[in-house]
């Protein structure tokens, strides 16, 4: 009966379809609403996000306001910026409102700031009972800061990041500290200060740090910025060296793509000679230099570094035994641009 009417009646047919159309696209405009409603409004925790960080439509505007890189699972572009602003909740940027203003009128980056921020924690590369370092009254040559403080290796933590904690990299910057000071008598400080307690913040943070660091210490001659890699597979993230497996090292040099830095030659040049000495006495241990298009404070000092020890699926103890190798070359680098700076008749050239 029915198939006989809805074939005499095309009529019904088509308000039949029209029914259902209809009632499918309003079914779709409900879950679309809703669903961006969550996204926007809601984190997974329950955490209410809302717009407690103007941050993340001026980035979607002004491109540049977004920190120097450095995420290890980085997109180029803004969608990267843009979904990890999303992703991510953030205080209200009350500390250095300056911060964002840099990023577009390079010419305040030479303002001093207007208040002093607090000091960062520092650790001694000694044991607790031992007195700190020659030069402990702001004579440091070397300095090392983690600006993602939390990345650390899963194979020893079973998770590739320690959320507003010391991870495994500061294990690693205080074994190269170590070596530095025991082996070559170089006063080195050591700052354990989380920087990435919100990881969109990291290199402002850090920034500070690196700022105050140089402006207390006038004789640094290098600075040392330790992470580790991520995104690869368990059998790259070994290399032997004498028989041992460890894990490589990476150099990461910024560059002027993104903002201003007309030095970063200078910092590429070092890091190739750091990569050339540990390709000769460490055959293997070190996989090259790396430029990017960030900055990562290196425009700060012509021997500010960026070095990724191992990446998430090494242990901690296969980055330690690289870490003291990567020291050992460090130390001998170092002492060499000492020694001509004192005497730079008897070892001319090799200058940076």
């Amino acid at each position: 009966m029915y198939r006989s009417l809805y074939r005499s009646n095309p009529w019904m047919v088509r308000q039949k379809i029209y029914h259902i159309i209809f009632i499918g696209a309003a079914l779709f405009g409900i879950v679309s609403v809703v669903s961006g409603m969550a996204f926007f409004v809601f984190r997974p925790g329950g955490n209410v996000f809302l717009l407690r960080d103007p941050r993340v439509w001026l980035r979607m505007a002004m491109p540049a306001v977004a920190p120097d890189g450095g995420d290890e699972n980085e997109i180029p572009g803004l969608s990267s910026a843009v979904w990890r602003n999303v992703t991510a909740l953030f205080p209200l940027p009350l500390g250095d409102p300056r911060a964002i203003l840099r990023s577009q009128l390079s010419l305040l980056t030479l303002a001093e700031n207007a208040t002093m921020p607090e000091a960062p924690e520092e650790r001694y590369a000694g044991n607790n009972n031992s007195p700190p370092p020659a030069g402990a009254s702001g004579d440091y040559l070397v300095a090392i800061y983690h600006t993602h403080t939390g990345e650390t290796y899963a194979l020893t933590d079973g998770t590739d990041r320690l959320e507003g904690k010391e991870g495994g990299v500061v294990q690693v910057g205080e074994a190269v500290a170590r070596v530095l000071e025991s082996k070559y008598g170089l006063p080195t400080l050591h700052i354990t200060k989380v920087h990435d307690a919100s990881y969109n913040l990291a290199y402002m943070e850090s920034e500070k740090t690196v700022r105050e660091i140089l402006q207390q210490n006038s004789r640094i001659k290098v600075l040392l910025d330790i992470h580790r890699d991520a995104g690869k597979p368990r059998r790259d993230c070994l290399v032997k060296v004498n028989g041992q497996e460890m894990a490589p090292i990476l150099f990461v040099v910024g560059s002027d793509a993104r903002a201003p830095f007309t030095s970063w030659r200078e910092n590429e040049q070092f890091a190739r000679q750091l990569a050339a000495a540990l390709d000769k006495k460490y055959p293997g241990l070190c996989q090259g230099v790396r430029v990017k298009e960030g900055r990562y404070n290196q425009f700060l000092h012509p021997r500010a570094l960026l070095v990724e020890v191992g990446s998430a699926n090494n242990s901690t103890a296969e980055a330690l035994g690289s870490a003291r190798l990567f020291a050992d070359v460090l130390g001998e680098e170092i002492r060499r641009l000492v020694a001509e700076e004192k005497n730079p008749i008897t070892h001319p050239g090799n200058q940076l």
